[in-house]
């Protein structure tokens, strides 16, 4: 990498750096997300080398691993991060000093015959009839696998992030600490980072400045069109794809109730998803945890807890493959929990 802006380039470009030309040019959604990045100064970093494999989606793979931490942040952030150049992820074959600290994935209670599509049919059919409005912010916790070679993390330190929709237009966004753990989530005592809800920074975004990935959720009748489009997906993306969409929206886009139940029903037609069981997410609370591995087979599994009330409460990514020497499957790479 010759300079930080080769490296954030060659990320969002979402394709191999040995063979892309620095100079290759970045689309206008994407140039749109770099000027948010860049006002930022959060330091995350998403599994770049985790890109999945066999897919000639480039827009998809810019959307999985570079939002709030999966854009990884946000989009998956939205919430707006920076990569710093000098922070890299450890191609296969190199090696690290020592295993990074990653939590412990979430522990599933099995279900007893619990089919996935009637599963998500039956959560859809109780969040219709609950007609809770969209709130005014999105909040989320997060946390994203980042650390240079030499210096894998020690502790988990998620950070909160609130995105704030205002009458006017614009939008604020908000980044917290959120405290910092040990792989089986146990606060750690005698940190020297920030105390938990100690604002970190803010940002104010003129109207139109924001660079919504996803247009307003209001009026969607397709939601299989709707979250290929925002997602950057390609016409016949797997399931796992559809999964890492639906964080993306929730980043940066509150839904109603019926919005929530629609979606479920459109995820309760996909193929290839696992019923876990019923878990307790990093937030504490309980819902049920569906799985894919589709998106990338043997490396790669997308993880969403949902709720009869809440619908989608969180999302987790999970490497499972055999690869890395930095990680010990299966490995919690990315996390997004809303509260």
């Amino acid at each position: 990498m010759n300079t930080g802006n080769d490296a954030l380039a060659r990320l969002m470009s979402g394709i191999d750096p040995a063979t892309t030309p620095l100079g290759s040019a970045l689309g206008e959604r994407e140039l749109a997300l770099l000027e948010r990045v860049q006002s930022t100064s959060a330091h995350i970093h998403s599994h770049t080398g985790l890109r999945s494999r066999g897919t000639n989606h480039g827009r998809a793979a810019r959307i999985r691993r570079f939002r709030v931490p999966t854009f990884a942040v946000v989009a998956s952030l939205i919430a707006i991060l920076v990569v710093a150049a000098t922070s890299m992820s450890l191609w296969p074959g190199q090696t690290p000093l020592a295993r990074a600290v990653t939590p412990q994935p979430l522990v599933a209670v099995p279900l007893d015959n619990q089919q996935p599509e009637t599963l998500l049919q039956s959560m859809s059919e109780s969040l219709r009839g609950a007609h809770q409005p969209a709130a005014q912010r999105v909040r989320f916790q997060n946390w994203a696998l980042a650390f240079t070679p030499d210096d894998p993390p020690r502790s988990i330190v998620p950070q909160r992030f609130d995105i704030i929709s205002l009458p006017d237009g614009s939008t604020v966004s908000e980044r917290r600490a959120a405290g910092n753990f040990d792989s089986a989530g146990h606060q750690l005592s005698g940190s020297d980072g920030p105390a938990p809800g100690t604002l970190l920074d803010r940002h104010t975004y003129q109207p139109g400045q924001y660079g919504y990935l996803f247009s307003s959720p209001d009026g969607v009748t397709d939601w299989g069109a709707y979250l290929r489009s925002g997602g950057g997906l390609g016409a016949t993306p797997s399931t796992g794809d559809y999964f890492t969409a639906v964080k993306n929206l929730l980043v940066e886009r509150a839904l109603t109730s019926l919005q929530q139940a629609e979606m479920l029903a459109f995820l309760a037609t996909l193929p290839d998803i696992r019923v876990d069981g019923t878990v307790t997410d990093r937030l504490g609370r309980t819902g049920v945890s569906i799985s894919t591995e589709s998106r990338d087979p043997g490396r790669t599994l997308d993880v969403l807890v949902v709720t009869p009330t809440r619908g989608v409460i969180a999302y987790e990514n999970v490497y499972t493959g055999t690869d890395r020497s930095d990680l010990q499957a299966p490995a919690v790479i990315d996390y997004n929990a809303w509260f």
